[in-house]
């Protein structure tokens, strides 16, 4: 039987970005109807597992305030919900002098204003000694690093939304945007939706519907893997005894990160920037071919005493821009479709912010947030020497 149903707001896409927009529209009085092609949390993007970084650790410092704003919002969204979401614990990203953004990062912290502490090798060593590191490293240690519970996070948007009245139909995928004089009809597999505006969040599948109205954005889905280690000593590993950690390189945007024991059994290691582009409805979730190996090795050069013992190895999708920022904006000829795409590999963190962003945007079609460099009709051009890992950088 086709349905049939009026909305103020249509939102499509239920990951983090999604539920955080439908929950700040849902609780700022709109009517919300959210469209999920899977269920809330699924595994099949890029919003699951049981951990994200949080960091003010930017080369610019828009970023830094959009992050600032996005941990008062997650801490509000605990007062809220009476869940615990963020845990802070500190982190250090550390590399060769002048490897990936280390000097606009100190330089960033120091015009925000952002406490740090700028440490050697032999002192990073001295405070967390399972680091194995060429000599001459140094790395800057910031305080307010911590972990998002991202599952938890995306079930608690999802919740609140519904609690402040949103629709959520899970199971059901958009299949064509129309464009109305007065709004937008979305049409899935049971019927016809129109609302006066839509947000547009849909992930790695943003590009296909994008398609629909007329916008070719330069998006590269990549497989990337995350995989979660044994060590012989679990206890070294904890929060309270090691940092995030995110490990930068020259002429490369592939990082090496490790999380503390968070959520899971295991201590979670990423060698990213480093997965095969895939199409957006690929079923194929493992690893790619060398995937593994390679972040093992990665993983037995950083930290030798973590061990190879992998208790589970997952993908997940990132939705790539050539510079790496995200597209957040209005549709240049229907501005009552509010276009986001959040991710290139370091979304999650905003999410809470985002869709305060999304909501302002459906509101006023504006925002008082800086995202200026997030604008759709920007020139594209790779950051930092472009993606990928040469291992003689």
């Amino acid at each position: 039987m086709a349905s049939e149903y009026t909305a103020d707001v249509i939102v499509i896409g239920g990951g983090v970005m999604g539920c955080a927009a439908a929950y700040h529209l849902a609780k700022d009085g709109r009517r919300v109807l959210l469209l999920e092609q899977f269920g809330v949390v699924h595994t099949r993007g890029s919003s699951h597992g049981p951990s994200r970084i949080i960091r003010l650790a930017y080369d610019t410092e828009d970023y830094v305030q959009l992050a600032r704003a996005a941990y008062e919002l997650w801490r509000g969204l605990e007062a809220e919900s009476g869940q615990s979401l963020l845990r802070t614990i500190g982190g250090l990203d550390l590399g060769a002098p002048g490897a990936l953004a280390l000097d606009e990062i100190r330089a960033t912290y120091e015009a925000a204003g952002v406490a740090y502490e700028a440490l050697d090798r032999d002192e990073i060593v001295r405070r967390y000694p399972k680091f194995n590191l060429p000599d001459g490293t140094i790395g800057y240690y910031q305080p307010d690093y911590g972990l998002l519970d991202a599952d938890l996070c995306v079930a608690t948007l999802a919740s609140l939304a519904r609690r402040h009245g949103a629709r959520i139909n899970e199971h059901e995928a958009a299949l064509q945007i129309t464009p109305l004089a007065d709004g937008v009809a979305v049409r899935t597999a049971r019927g016809t939706y129109t609302a006066g505006q839509l947000v547009l969040s849909a992930g790695s599948w943003i590009g296909p519907l994008l398609g629909q109205l007329g916008i070719a954005l330069p998006l590269t889905v990549t497989k990337e893997l995350v995989a979660y280690f044994q060590p012989p000593d679990p206890q070294a590993y904890l929060p309270e005894r090691f940092p995030i950690f995110i490990h930068r390189f020259a002429n490369t945007t592939t990082l090496g990160s490790g999380f503390p024991i968070f959520r899971h059994a295991g201590f979670k290691m990423i060698f990213d920037r480093t997965g095969p582009t895939v199409e957006p409805g690929d079923p194929d979730r493992d690893p790619a071919p060398g995937q593994l190996e390679l972040l093992l090795n990665y993983a037995a050069g950083v930290l030798p005493s973590l061990g190879s013992q992998v208790i589970e190895a997952v993908t997940c999708r990132y939705t790539m821009t050539p510079d790496e920022h995200f597209v957040i904006g209005l549709h240049p000829e229907h501005p009552q479709i509010v276009i986001a795409s959040p991710c290139s590999g370091h979304g999650f963190k905003f999410g809470t912010v985002i869709g305060r962003i999304l909501a302002d945007l459906v509101a006023h079609g504006r925002t008082a947030y800086p995202i200026g460099r997030f604008q759709l009709n920007r020139t594209f051009t790779a950051s930092h020497g472009g993606i990928g890992y040469d291992p003689t950088a």
